[in-house]
C-alpha cells in the first residue's frame, strides 16, 4: 500500500501538469461570455421585421436591457436604480441626459463601465438608458 506522502506527492504532480490545459480549455469556454454584440441579433431581427432607425435603436435597447442591464436593475442590486421606478429615474434625470449616460458608460459607484457590457457600444449604452427611462415614467 503506497504511503500518504507519496501519494500527496503524486496528486501534486498530476496537479502542477494539468494546471495549463486545464486552464487552457476553461479560457476557450470562457471566451465567448460577453463577446456577442447583443444590437447585432436586434438588427438582424428588426430587419427582417421591417424595423429601422428609432424602432431599430428600441429593440436593440431592450436587447441589452434584457440580456446586460436587468440582472441588477430589476432588483436594485447594490443600490442600482430600479427598472420601472419613476421617481428614482426622475430624480437622475435632472442632472441631465448626458451626465446619465456619461455615468452608464464610464461606471458609477458599484455599477462597473459599461454596466459589464464591454462589448455594448456607446450608442448601445445610450439605446439601454432610452429603454430603462421609456419603461420607468
Amino acid at each position: 500500500m503506497p504511503s500518504t506522502v507519496g501519494v500527496v506527492n503524486l496528486l501534486k504532480v498530476i496537479i502542477q501538469r494539468l494546471r495549463l490545459p486545464v486552464f487552457l480549455i476553461l479560457s476557450l469556454f470562457l471566451m465567448g461570455c460577453d463577446t456577442k454584440n447583443p444590437s447585432s441579433d436586434s438588427y438582424s431581427e428588426s430587419e427582417a421585421s421591417g424595423l429601422t432607425g428609432s424602432d431599430s435603436l428600441a429593440q436593440s435597447g431592450k436587447a441589452i436591457y434584457t440580456n446586460k442591464c436587468r440582472a441588477c436593475h430589476d432588483y436594485g442590486v447594490a443600490g442600482a436604480p430600479r427598472y420601472g421606478n419613476s421617481e428614482i429615474w426622475a430624480g437622475r434625470l435632472t442632472k441631465g441626459l448626458d451626465v446619465l449616460y456619461k455615468n452608464s458608460i464610464n461606471g458609477i459607484r458599484a455599477m462597473p463601465a459599461r454596466g459589464g457590457c464591454y462589448a455594448c457600444s456607446d450608442d448601445d449604452i445610450k439605446a439601454a438608458v432610452d429603454y430603462i427611462l421609456v419603461n420607468s415614467q
